[in-house]
């Protein structure tokens, strides 16, 4: 089993899809489990709290429906009680933590003291690397327009590979 500080964190082989395999772990086991991370969208997410196969519920606007569909999860989250965890960093997810009450970790993931980022520098100014944590522990939402921070176009535009039109007006 993986271990988080707060619990375990997908414990089974099937990647965290199974509401009555976490059920019956949840009830012979007292380590919290962090769920969800592998389902996606609303109603995934509520049945997972429904069947009582989660302690905390994981989210993230990168794949549960953009910034509407995360906020969607964390107010039924904290209709049932439970608190959401986002997956993973960047700046719409840290406007995002900021604006719910019932969220508590920011997840950086695949961080070493040793090793800048991991992650395409695709904004300007921003930073989720171990060095972007305050002194008190923290992390802030940029205050700039649209999620705070601008796109650096250069780097995004020499490592395209290739273009299309998801849909025309």
């Amino acid at each position: 089993m993986k271990r988080a500080s707060s619990g375990g964190e997908d414990p089974y082989q099937d990647g965290g899809v199974s509401q009555f395999a976490h059920r019956k772990l949840r009830q012979m086991v007292k380590t919290p489990l962090l769920q969800t991370e592998h389902i996606r969208l609303l109603e995934q997410h509520v049945d997972f709290i429904v069947a009582d196969a989660t302690d905390y519920v994981r989210a993230g606007a990168h794949e549960d429906g953009g910034v509407t569909g995360a906020m969607k999860i964390a107010h039924a989250c904290e209709g049932f009680g439970l608190d959401m965890e986002l997956h993973g960093p960047g700046p719409v997810h840290r406007h995002i933590m900021s604006s719910i009450r019932n969220t508590n970790f920011f997840e950086l993931g695949l961080v070493h003291p040793n090793v800048r980022t991991t992650k395409a520098p695709v904004y300007l100014g921003y930073n989720d690397d171990l060095d972007g944590i305050d002194s008190e522990g923290n992390v802030y939402a940029p205050d700039g327009p649209g999620i705070g921070v601008p796109l650096d176009w250069d780097w995004i535009r020499a490592h395209q590979i290739d273009e299309g039109v998801l849909a025309e007006i």
